[in-house]
């Protein structure tokens, strides 16, 4: 068996529900995974804050959630399955019953998804492959925000993490950013990588990748204007970095999921 042959990703769905709705009792087939943002009833409740829910294999519950009337909620989620959706689902407490948490942010988590929506029209094995790593950045993601709730001074390292997310292709200077949170770039390193479970530059870089598969699978610009997008001042070294993290070309990617 191959190292990620315990995980397949089964279906991606977005979906914008509107108002209360009638939801009736099912018994799960698989592992859903994902992110509500809008309005929610949790018991007599109304909440508005985002957050990421574990619904476990199995279980009879709901089909769904409901909203107050005249009011709408997105959710977007993935069903799994698979020996590693099992170990995502129990190591949150999630093995036998739904459970739910609030973020701050939900952009980081929303740009997995999208990326595992990519990745699920993609051919396999690479599909498989990378999917599998998606779930694992998003275990650490979430890790993260529980355990590191917003103290001292990770809430704007927080924040220089989701500005990154969304622009990676600006010119990072972590320097200053250790500046301004009045600690030392080292220290500010050691931080970020506990913060995010990869060093600064790296979580740069998976970020570019990110955005790069993305502008690549539309096929709306070229490699070039791509390669300026994400942060590179050529296409040949825009390339070089592709194929380093991903095994292909940025042309040979754009044909694989064209396919």
């Amino acid at each position: 068996m191959g190292y990620f042959d315990d995980f397949q990703l089964l279906n991606v769905t977005q979906v914008r529900n509107y108002g209360a709705s009638e939801t009736e009792m099912i018994l799960t087939p698989h592992y859903y995974l994902g992110v509500i943002c809008g309005e929610i009833l949790l018991g007599e409740t109304v909440e508005s804050r985002p957050m990421v829910y574990l619904t476990p294999r199995g279980i009879l519950t709901p089909n769904g959630w409901n909203s107050p009337p005249r009011s709408c909620r997105d959710n977007f989620y993935i069903e799994i399955t698979g020996v590693r959706a099992k170990r995502f689902f129990d190591s949150f407490g999630a093995g036998k019953e739904c459970r739910y948490f609030f973020v701050a942010d939900p952009a980081p988590f929303l740009a997995l998804l999208s990326e595992m929506r990519q990745l699920f029209m993609a051919p396999p094995p690479l599909a498989q492959i990378e999917s599998a790593l998606c779930l694992e950045q998003f275990a650490a993601l979430l890790e993260r925000s529980l355990r590191y709730p917003g103290s001292g001074r990770l809430p704007r390292i927080e924040q220089t993490m989701e500005s990154i997310t969304r622009d990676p292709g600006r010119k990072w200077d972590f320097k200053s950013e250790a500046v301004r949170c009045g600690i030392t770039l080292r220290h500010w390193n050691r931080l970020f990588t506990a913060a995010a479970s990869v060093p600064p530059h790296a979580f740069v870089a998976r970020c570019r990748l990110r955005l790069a598969k993305e502008l690549l699978a539309s096929g709306e610009k070229s490699v070039k204007l791509i390669a300026a997008e994400v942060g590179f001042e050529g296409a040949s070294e825009f390339s070089r970095f592709f194929k380093r993290m991903c095994g292909m070309t940025p042309g040979e990617f754009r044909k694989s999921r064209m396919v």
